[in-house]
């Protein structure tokens, strides 16, 4: 079950970048929010439960990439410049791939 669980949970994110990637490239933050959306549905399902297995170090890192990617999304949003929407862009790739590395 934790398997599919950490499928799903990719699916989730695979879909937020899919969408993310256009939405920056064409500047539209309010478009990014549907991505959002995905991105943040593991949580309160239950599919991204931190289990005893996985390395400390990687979530804290996760979630304080994660906290920062989302403070510069709501600054794109204010400001609705590209370079913003690029450096939340940028901060959110790095929090996903301490989220993959927490499992290692």
């Amino acid at each position: 079950m934790k398997m599919k669980k950490q499928q799903i949970t990719m699916l989730c994110v695979m879909a937020a970048g899919l969408i993310f990637i256009p939405a920056v490239f064409f500047n539209k933050p309010f478009f990014a929010l549907v991505g959002a959306f995905f991105d943040w549905l593991p949580l309160p399902t239950g599919w991204m439960k931190a289990g005893k297995d996985i390395n400390r170090k990687f979530l804290k890192l996760h979630i304080i990439a994660t906290a920062i990617a989302y403070l510069v999304f709501m600054a794109w949003i204010i400001k609705g410049t590209a370079t913003i929407g690029f450096a939340f862009l940028e901060i959110w790739w790095t929090a996903v791939i301490f989220g993959a590395l927490m499992n290692y």
